[in-house]
């Protein structure tokens, strides 16, 4: 038997693919208010990062790859749409010289990673933007609405004979013929065991443009923001990123200013309107790079994705799956269990 503890994105990913291989498993899930994969609205562009840590890109440019496979595999099992959405992405730059530079380094990564797709410079037919933006058309780009695809795992989940309990699970009630997996977020806090896990406060801002007919539409990043057009008419601006020890969840006012604020910079003079704030806490270890180890005996720990999660949650749970299975996978688990 096989116990999940968590059910966000990471602990359903795992509990999905182990079901689809008739492992026998039971997830355990509080159902907490802040979990967030429910709050987010993703990203998956992973190529453009500048960030050079290996492991980590690893993780997520495998997690950009596989997500295609791993959405085919979920829909077999779900009649709930996961909105997973491969429309592109929009890279947005202040200044000529530093278009340039990721115009060239995206490129060379091509090479490596051809599912990055086609590049061009022609946003405003790519985009709602209003003019005057310099960027970069990434046709590979894609998006995922981390409630539905939750949603989704449960679902298929349920289906193919999966176990979910929404209560607690005590780590003292483990056995040594069992595996545990923990993938507990913000919430790891609790784990009397490692990894040392805090976590940030993201705001997400969802708003409605007016009279217009927009959907479909590629992501937009520019410095630490993003915009997702997740249904017809219906955008998510984000994100705040503050470092906290408390679990409220109640949206900010000063931040609901801050990204209501931005809306008129990026779409000019349309008009909207406020749908709702969404509020995740985003769970970080060490150096911003996730945890995937074994504390101890027949338990697995994986946390830390913080604003990653989205996109490498289900290429973690594969190697996960296969290395209770095999004991081997693609990850060097060396790299992550510190």
């Amino acid at each position: 038997m096989i116990h999940i503890i968590g059910g966000g994105l990471q602990g359903m990913s795992i509990a999905f693919l182990l079901q689809k291989k008739n492992i026998e498993s039971v997830v355990y899930d509080r159902n907490d208010p802040g979990q967030a994969s429910a709050a987010s609205a993703g990203i998956i562009v992973p190529w453009v990062s500048q960030r050079r840590n290996k492991p980590w890109l690893k993780l997520v440019t495998g997690g950009a790859k596989y997500y295609p496979e791993f959405i085919k595999l979920l829909k077999e099992h779900t009649l709930q749409e996961p909105k997973y959405k491969r429309n592109g992405a929009v890279i947005l730059f202040d200044d000529e010289k530093r278009f340039s530079k990721a115009r060239t380094r995206i490129e060379d990564k091509k090479k490596t990673y051809p599912e990055i797709g086609e590049l061009n410079t022609n946003i405003e037919k790519n985009s709602a933007l209003r003019e005057g933006f310099r960027g970069l058309y990434v046709s590979g780009g894609a998006q995922i609405t981390g409630e539905a695809l939750l949603n989704a795992l449960k679902d298929a989940y349920v289906n193919l004979g999966g176990v979910i309990k929404n209560n607690s699970f005590n780590v003292e009630d483990r056995n040594d013929s069992d595996t545990y997996i923990f993938t507990t977020g913000a919430w790891g806090v609790e784990q009397p065991f490692d990894p040392i896990v805090s976590h940030q406060r993201a705001e997400i801002y969802h708003f409605k443009t007016l009279n217009t007919n927009y959907q479909h539409l590629p992501v937009i990043m520019h410095r630490s923001h993003y915009i997702v057009n997740t249904e017809l008419n219906h955008f998510a601006i984000g994100t705040t990123h503050i470092d906290t020890d408390s679990f409220d969840i109640s949206p900010s006012e000063e931040n609901y200013q801050y990204l209501k604020g931005l809306v008129p910079k990026y779409f000019g003079e349309t008009e909207f309107e406020d749908i709702e704030m969404k509020v995740g806490l985003r769970p970080y270890t060490r150096d911003f790079l996730p945890f995937i180890g074994k504390p101890m005996k027949n338990t697995y720990a994986i946390n830390g994705l913080g604003s990653s999660g989205l996109t490498a949650a289900p290429y973690i749970a594969k190697n996960i799956v296969n290395h209770i299975l095999t004991g081997q996978c693609d990850l060097d688990l060396t790299h992550y269990d510190y």
